[in-house]
């Protein structure tokens, strides 16, 4: 087995807030104003900070981290919103209370 182990679970889960531009690849996009207001409304809005909760640490074979954080996205026009549990790089994890 690992010794150490390259993961490790919180528990209990604490709160962080995550960056979920740094937290979700993507590529860019178009640029908002060539993009029908439907996909600006009801599109998630990646360019947010949100609150989530941090359930464990895991070191990559590049040693890096990554943390698995349960979280929601909202759409652009807040209305709807997606709950996600993803493993983020730790770059885009603060713990809530270094706010």
């Amino acid at each position: 087995m690992y010794d150490p182990k390259p993961w490790r679970e919180v528990r209990p889960p604490r709160p962080v807030t995550i960056d979920v531009s740094a937290a979700m690849a993507h590529h860019g996009g178009r640029a908002a104003n060539d993009l029908p207001l439907r996909v600006r409304a009801e599109g998630l809005d990646l360019d947010v900070r949100v609150p989530g909760m941090l359930h464990a640490w895991a070191r990559t074979s590049r040693g890096e981290w990554l943390a698995s954080c349960t979280f929601t996205i909202p759409t652009g026009n807040k209305l709807g919103s997606l709950e996600v549990t993803h493993w983020c790089p730790a770059a885009a994890v603060t713990a809530a209370d270094q706010e």
